[in-house]
């Protein structure tokens, strides 16, 4: 019996470890109402060493060039739809509460919100969450050892 217990015990350790390092943009993937974009670190390589990532940006204003090498994946959602951003935002606010994230810059102007979530891992692996609300709401997720002042630099253009 304390066999059986061990032995389940062990299989839902391992089925949430496998569940937590999922991406966030695979359950958005395919259904209507939303563009997701996933990048891997070697690709990120790819476009860095190609200067890509320097001149053009993520979203706007996200330039990532500086920090590309320290980024481990990087996770796009939009959604389209009335319904697909409430979806979009209840899966945000679930995965936040979820992975105890800390509120790093909220701003609400004239309807548009963007909000900024930044948790820290003690082995230095970070995940910083940009969430903004307009006519649509789109997340992008950046998941790697880049710091506060990294992303800073990277939609500020300062470094």
């Amino acid at each position: 019996m304390k066999k059986n217990i061990s032995i389940l015990i062990l299989m839902l350790l391992v089925s949430m470890a496998a569940s937590a390092q999922e991406p966030f943009a695979k359950q958005f993937k395919g259904k209507e109402g939303f563009a997701c974009v996933t990048i891997g670190k070697a690709a990120m390589k790819m476009m860095s060493s190609r200067g890509k990532l320097g001149r053009e940006g993520f979203s706007g204003n996200l330039k990532i060039g500086n920090f590309a090498d320290k980024i481990d994946r990087l996770e796009i959602v939009a959604a389209s739809t009335s319904q697909a951003s409430y979806e979009l935002l209840t899966a945000c606010h679930k995965f936040i509460e979820s992975e105890d994230f800390e509120s790093v810059i909220d701003v609400d102007e004239s309807g548009q919100q963007a909000s900024i979530y930044a948790k820290t891992g003690n082995d230095n692996k970070n995940i910083f969450l940009l969430l903004a609300q307009d006519k649509e709401t789109s997340v992008i997720i950046i998941y790697g050892t880049m710091t506060l002042e990294d992303l800073q630099g990277g939609v500020t253009g300062s470094k």
